[in-house]
């Protein structure tokens, strides 16, 4: 299996600018030639810094370029690749490295579409190679259980292509993406580190069930120690279609929900702990001018659709594990 679907998972490799403060900004002087004048003016605005009593003028920010190594996989001949949101998030280079070619061969790329949401982005090769792209198959994630087989190939601390196994652990652990939002993702202990972000988690069949995206770790091993989490394929084949546009749009309710707590059912007069509690509601959005409020307890909504009927049911998690992506 990982000899077929490896020619279709990539390197990715970037470049991005880091704005950096020049410590003459809090000691004086212009790269050390200046006099010990300078510190009394920062503070003081007296004195002079330079000939006449002219202050020299202060140094800029230095631009700092940082590199950082991903992974991604071929999904369209055409050049498209999915990877994680935050390999390629605030990218100014984008290169490109594909199975079975030198390592010093790479192709440039270019954001189409990204969605942090998700923690997914949509690249595409703005320089081809001259021989056709293999390109990866979708599985159904949502037909993955605890217990299933799964491999994971990627670019671990730059090794490119490394494949590893495991299992599926859990399933739709709340995983903080966004600030005040998060996603459920698939969690499972197939060895996962830095590098391994944006690359392809495997069925048994070789077909794509998630992207993996973050490790969990403590503050005494950084690297892997099992638990690792990949974002849904069927999540972001969802959202295919906005990727390759280049904009995701999407509802917003405007609240933080969670669970009733089973010592809160006397104080807040319920019987059971049947819908969701709102923990708080965003001033100004929608559920603010809907009129639901803090503290209160709403039940799911039973809708009718066609002959059938969906039950709309709000549910909340909070887990206090610590989180890491893999850059």
């Amino acid at each position: 299996m990982a000899k077929l679907v490896t020619p279709a998972v990539v390197n990715i490799r970037t470049e991005s600018r880091q704005r950096t403060q020049d410590l003459s900004e809090f000691f004086g002087g212009g790269g050390g030639g200046g006099s010990s004048d300078d510190l009394f003016e920062r503070f003081f605005g007296q004195g002079g810094g330079g000939p006449g009593g002219q202050a020299q003028p202060r140094q800029r920010p230095r631009d700092q370029v940082v590199q950082a190594a991903g992974t991604g996989f071929i999904i369209d001949k055409a050049g498209f690749i999915l990877t994680n949101n935050h390999v390629v998030e605030g990218a100014t280079k984008i290169e490109v490295s594909l199975y079975g070619e030198d390592s010093d061969q790479e192709y440039a790329a270019k954001v189409v579409g990204r969605d942090p949401l998700t923690d997914s982005a949509l690249i595409e090769l703005t320089e081809k190679p001259n021989h056709p792209l293999p390109e990866i198959k979708f599985g159904d994630s949502s037909q993955v259980l605890p217990g299933d087989w799964v491999m994971a190939i990627g670019n671990p601390f730059g090794l490119a292509h490394t494949v590893s196994v495991g299992v599926i652990s859990a399933l739709e652990r709340p995983f903080p993406t966004t600030e005040g939002r998060s996603t459920q993702v698939l969690q499972t202990d197939a060895a996962i580190n830095p590098g391994n972000s944006g690359g392809p988690l495997l069925n048994i069949r070789g077909e794509v069930v998630g992207i993996n995206s973050a490790i969990y770790t403590d503050a005494r091993q950084a690297g892997n120690i099992g638990i690792g989490f990949a974002i849904p394929i069927n999540t972001v084949r969802e959202l295919l279609p906005q990727l390759r546009g280049g904009k995701i749009t999407r509802g917003m309710i405007g609240v933080s929900i969670g669970v009733i707590p089973q010592n809160a059912l006397e104080t807040l007069g319920l019987k059971n702990r049947q819908g969701a509690l709102v923990s708080s509601v965003a001033p100004g959005g929608p559920s603010a001018k809907a009129g639901p409020r803090a503290g209160r307890r709403h039940r799911p909504v039973q809708r009718q659709a066609g002959e059938g009927s969906r039950r709309a049911r709000l549910d909340g998690r909070r887990d206090a594990a610590e989180h890491h992506a893999c850059p």
